[in-house]
């Protein structure tokens, strides 16, 4: 085994699977902005956000908030993420399923 696979051996799940969300969806807003003909200037005019925020977003430093999420989509004119709502069989309530990516 190499240091790097021991070295990635340590990091928690937890860890590994925040980082591979962030940095989709990253890609994802990235993916969209550039779908839609936008720059991270014109985005960042319509959300009232500084450019450098939305740089953070796109480069997967910054961690939005759904609100700051919302807002993105609502100036994106396209959604981001999805939610899927589905009322469990075992009446366990509402399971909610976050979706991103290119299907969305």
């Amino acid at each position: 085994m190499s240091l790097f696979q021991n070295v990635l051996d340590t990091i928690p799940s937890g860890t590994k699977k925040y980082v591979n969300r962030q940095l989709g969806f990253a890609a994802t807003v990235s993916e969209k902005l550039k779908s839609v003909g936008m720059t991270q200037r014109e985005l960042a005019e319509k959300m009232g956000k500084k450019e450098s925020y939305i740089s953070r977003i796109l480069s997967g430093d910054a961690n939005p908030t759904l609100k700051t999420i919302a807002e993105l989509e609502v100036a994106l004119g396209v959604d981001v993420i999805a939610f899927n709502l589905e009322k469990s069989a075992a009446k366990e309530g509402a399971v909610a399923t976050m979706v991103v990516g290119e299907n969305v």
